[in-house]
């Protein structure tokens, strides 16, 4: 990836934090778990967190293949202090997010979306 889209990226991942009350933190992860940028909180590692959560999408689209469905839109996992939400960018890269466990999921999973398509020809090139 340019050094450019990546910085980009990161701008964009600040922004999504500043803007959307609920966000904690986000990153852009390749399907193999490689962290390509990241707002994640200092107290969480977030080479761990995005290897985590490329083994879950990866697995989940395995498991969703016996119901021949062809696309995951996303996956939430609810721990103890937050969510976590993972949705795809494209074939190759996917978001995940921190998201406060009291908020309202459905205005962020909106805005989400359509951070998605704002930073999907980014990582296109």
């Amino acid at each position: 990836m340019k050094e450019k889209n990546y910085e980009l990226l990161v701008n964009k991942l600040k922004n999504l934090e500043k803007f959307e009350s609920g966000v904690i933190g986000a990153a852009i992860v390749n399907r193999n778990g490689l962290l390509i940028a990241s707002r994640i909180p200092l107290d969480i590692d977030d080479r761990k967190f995005g290897a985590m959560t490329a083994a879950l999408l990866n697995g989940m689209e395995s498991a969703m293949e016996t119901f021949s469905e062809k696309k995951i839109r996303h996956i939430t996992v609810e721990m103890s202090d937050y969510q976590i939400l993972a949705m795809s960018i494209n074939k190759e890269y996917f978001l995940t997010s921190l998201i406060e466990l009291e908020c309202n999921f459905g205005l962020i999973l909106v805005e989400l979306e359509e951070f998605i398509k704002k930073i999907e020809p980014i990582v296109r090139e």
